[in-house]
Parts: structure tokens; sequence; C-alpha cells
């Protein structure tokens, strides 16, 4: 390119202008092309959808259009809404709860970390929302496929990571209290137990009242949701991946009875555990 530039200057007649003085040299080399894009994909959730815990190879950046939500990228959970968006460095583990309705860009890319250094967190798109247009721009070039697509698409990554580094000072969601973060550990491995919630606020410092306005400004859930909420996630699990009865895995996932895991499955699924557990089946068949 640097050749091509050369060769086309040299042709092109500049008209005699008074001497400036010696021109400024750039202080270090002149950098190309950043990383190759893996993948790129824009989608909408539903609200209390999830996504568990993965990993990619290669880098990752995910836009929230709109929507609101938690994203725990390894040990640290933020909260997402419109115009953020995650930095997610290779092979870290990462999960998604969309609290509301959400819209999102996401692009998967090699990446050598240098001379833009990113750095995994949560951050704010600029004001005028650079990092937003960049990526649409992105889904445009992949949807057109206009001649040289490919290189446009990685010539958009590069101003991407241009950007994000000129953004990313500092992250724009500091992690949550240690606390709210034991509490949502805790939920998450004692799930299935009957939960003293009002004396794990106690031994946590909080009257119980203040504990669930914490934990809720936090994650987008009262205490007790997000506990059926990992019910739910190990019953899906459980139903789709071994033949115990509805009332097994209610009582297994932490459920008083079969009745009860039911009504708030279908309320929650649009479907009886059963006929979901069937719907896996057939999707699972059509797979092979």
């Amino acid at each position: 390119m640097a050749f091509f530039l050369k060769k086309l200057i040299s042709k092109i007649k500049i008209p005699h202008i008074a001497k400036r003085g010696t021109p400024k040299r750039m202080s270090g080399p002149i950098h190309g092309r950043l990383g190759t894009l893996d993948f790129y994909n824009y989608i909408r959730h539903e609200a209390h959808t999830s996504i568990d815990f993965h990993r990619h190879t290669g880098y990752e950046i995910v836009y929230y259009q709109s929507g609101r939500g938690t994203t725990t990228l390894g040990k640290a959970t933020y909260r997402y809404q419109a115009g953020t968006f995650t930095v997610i460095a290779p092979e870290l583990p990462h999960d998604e709860h969309r609290h509301t309705d959400t819209e999102l860009m996401f692009v998967g890319f090699d990446y050598s970390n240098a001379p833009v250094p990113l750095r995994t967190g949560l951050y704010s798109d600029s004001p005028d929302g650079a990092v937003g247009r960049l990526l649409k721009r992105m889904g445009t070039e992949i949807a057109g496929k206009a001649s040289y697509y490919d290189i446009k698409l990685d010539c958009l990554l590069t101003e991407t990571i241009v950007e994000i580094g000129r953004l990313t000072n500092s992250p724009a969601a500091p992690e949550p209290e240690e606390k709210l973060i034991y509490a949502q550990n805790y939920f998450q491995q004692y799930y299935a137990d009957q939960i003293d919630l009002a004396g794990l606020a106690r031994t946590l410092g909080y009257s119980y009242d203040y504990f669930r306005h914490l934990f809720k400004a936090q994650t987008g859930y009262s205490p007790m949701q997000y506990i059926v909420d990992q019910r739910m996630k190990r019953a899906r699990q459980l139903l789709s991946t071994t033949d115990k009865s509805v009332t097994t895995v209610a009582l297994e996932c932490g459920f008083s009875n079969a009745p009860q895991f039911c009504m708030l499955f279908k309320k929650q699924h649009g479907q009886s555990p059963g006929n979901y557990r069937k719907h896996v089946e057939e999707t699972s068949a059509n797979w092979q």
C-alpha cells in the first residue's frame, strides 16, 4: 500500500510553495491492519434468557444496542445497558443474563494485543456512538459483499480497535461489591437447598430488605428470583441430558414438589417440562 501511494504521489504535479522547513518524521513504524475478523453477528434476545459460561480462542467485542442485564467476565460481574460494550480476552469464561429484551452485535477476531492494548471490561461508547457505528458498517459490508469487502472488514476492525483503545482508559462500570458477588456465588452453589435469605443477609451485615434492594439493583433479580433462575437452569439441563422423571428433577433442583415446578416452568418457558424434553429430543434427532 505504501509503495502504491509513493508511485501515485510521484505522478502528481505539486505547485511551488514556500519552504516550510524539515518535515517531521513519525516517532515509530506506521501500522497497517491490526486484526483479522473471525465472526460477526447481530441478534435480539428476549428478557429473562441467558447464556452460560463459554469462551473463545480469540478476542470478542459485544455491543449492547438496547436492553439491560448482567455479564460476568472471568470473576467480575458488570451491568450492561444500551450504548455499552464488553471487551473479552481470549479463553476468558464469560456469560450473559438479560433482564429485558436485548439487542446486540458481537464480533470475534484474532489480535496480538499490540500496538493498541485491549483491556477486558465493560465500557461506554463515545457520545457520538463511534464504536457502534463501526460495528454496524461491518454488518452492512457482510450483507452487501461488495468487491473487496473482506479487506474493508479488516479496515473497519482496525478502526474499531483504535477507537476502543482511545475510549478505554478506565472501565465504565466498576466491579460490584464483594458481598454481592459472594451472595451470587452462594446462590449458584446452594440453589437446591432451602436458603435462609434473612440469615444470609445478616451474615453479610445487612437487613433483609436492604440486601434485597442492593441485590436487585445489581442483578435485576430479587434474591428469590435469582435462586429460581438457577434452579431452572439445572432443571433444563437435567431434562435435556437425562431420563429422570419430572418429579425427580423438581426435587433435585430444590422445588417443593412437581406441581410447583411444572407451574413455574410453564410460566417461564411457555411449555411444560415434558413438552420441553420432547422438543429437545426432536431437535437433537434432526441434527443426527
